[in-house]
Order: structure tokens, then C-alpha cells, then sequence
């Protein structure tokens, strides 16, 4: 299983105003999980605009462990190695039986 614990985003934007336009999107739609953001201004010889940086974080290891999805996951690859091995028994023992 893997599941993603963290990532940034970068945004651009030409004026200051879309930049916290950027964060307060993200803030209504991932108010958990938006942690921490950044605005500046940057030059470059074409002119000026604003970089928009923000840090997600959607749960910890600990919090996928004792999660109800981490749980059924983990079930259903015990219950497919019970099969596989219930299948190999099958196997062996019809080895055994044509060897008799």
C-alpha cells in the first residue's frame, strides 16, 4: 500500500491580489490540510509577479495505520495469501496423491 503524506504546490501569479486569491481557494478547499503557504514577489528583466508556494499535508503514518481503509487493505492481502496458500497445500497434495 502506499499513500501520499505531504506535497507543495508553486504557484504564479501578476498581481498580489491573485496570489491570496491561490491560498484562500486552497484554504476553503483543503482547510485541513493546508499548512502553511508563502507569497513573494519576484523580478526578472521581463517584469515583476508573485510566487505562490503551499505545503499540504494529508495525515501521518501513524493516522493511515489506525485508519479504517488501512485496515480493510491489510485484511483483504491476509485473505489473498490465505487463498494462495490454501492453494498451494491443494497443489502439494495432489502431487502426493499421484505419486500413490
Amino acid at each position: 500500500m502506499r499513500r501520499e503524506l505531504k506535497f507543495k504546490e508553486e504557484w504564479f501569479a501578476t498581481t498580489e491580489d491573485e496570489a491570496n486569491k491561490i491560498v484562500a481557494e486552497a484554504r476553503e478547499e483543503y482547510p485541513e490540510e493546508l499548512i502553511g503557504h508563502s507569497i513573494n514577489l519576484k523580478s526578472n528583466k521581463a517584469g515583476e509577479y508573485y510566487m505562490v508556494k503551499m505545503d499540504f499535508k494529508y495525515n501521518t503514518p501513524a493516522g493511515i495505520m489506525e485508519s479504517e481503509l488501512y485496515h480493510e487493505e491489510v485484511e483483504e492481502l491476509e485473505e489473498a495469501n490465505d487463498w494462495n496458500e490454501t492453494e498451494e497445500d491443494d497443489d502439494t497434495e495432489e502431487t502426493t496423491e499421484d505419486d500413490e
